[in-house]
């Protein structure tokens, strides 16, 4: 990936889901508002490879991983993206310990980054390089890429990974929590390709199955409008 320079960001709320899809669509549409011997010997080999090869790559890349992070938090962006001198930025991170959940995280907040300085294609290659194993990380990774493609213009990938990403939430241990931000990102996308009925249907969905929702009565709102 090409290194570039990002602007500073903030980090994601899990609470906070208005993002430039939404801005996109307030600008210009006032209404609206993711043998048996054999098989021994597969478990013991993978047994053995979590024990002595993936366990302490993990504890290493975590311990690496640190002091970006805490970058990030502060929204010391470049810093955590390209390091301070002496500890590892998030772009070293993803390519010198690939295959850890830390190098997973790391692709995401390159992401993040990368796609609110405005370099899409960047921040789609990052977002691509999170592990689609996490109930929490995939989804937002999914809905990121959508991100992209939407200030793109390009509405018709967008919603497919928006769908994608809420799909993922659904299934997931958090989906009280995220999921209804997707199925809302996607409807608003659905509004511009002029797909008002599956719009509604995706509203429907956060009233019935998410009333607890912080997008419920937008939701119902926005649904009753169309």
């Amino acid at each position: 990936m090409a290194k570039k320079n990002a602007t500073e960001e903030n980090i994601i709320n899990v609470d906070e889901v208005y993002t430039k899809t939404e801005q996109f669509v307030d600008k210009n549409r006032k209404a609206l508002t993711y043998g048996l011997g054999g098989i021994a010997i597969v478990v013991l080999a993978f047994a053995g490879y979590e024990y002595l090869i993936q366990a302490p790559a993990n504890s290493n890349a975590e311990i690496a991983i640190f002091p970006a992070e805490h970058y990030f938090s502060k929204d010391s962006v470049e810093l955590a993206q390209y390091g301070d001198g002496f500890s590892a930025g998030l772009e070293e991170i993803m390519d010198d310990h690939s295959g850890t959940y830390a190098a997973s995280r790391a692709a995401y907040m390159v992401g993040i980054a990368n796609r609110d300085a405005g370099l899409f294609e960047e921040a789609i290659e990052a977002f691509d390089q999170v592990a689609l194993n996490d109930d929490v990380i995939k989804p937002f990774a999914l809905a990121g890429i959508g991100d992209c493609y939407t200030d793109m213009g390009d509405y018709a990938s967008a919603e497919a990974y928006f769908a994608d990403a809420a799909s993922s939430a659904d299934d997931g241990l958090a989906a009280n929590a995220i999921a209804s931000n997707f199925h809302y990102k996607r409807a608003l996308v659905l509004i511009e390709l002029g797909r008002a009925d599956e719009a509604k249907d995706e509203l429907a969905n956060i009233v019935e199955e998410y009333p607890n929702s912080r997008l419920f009565k937008t939701a119902q709102a926005l649904h009753a409008s169309l």
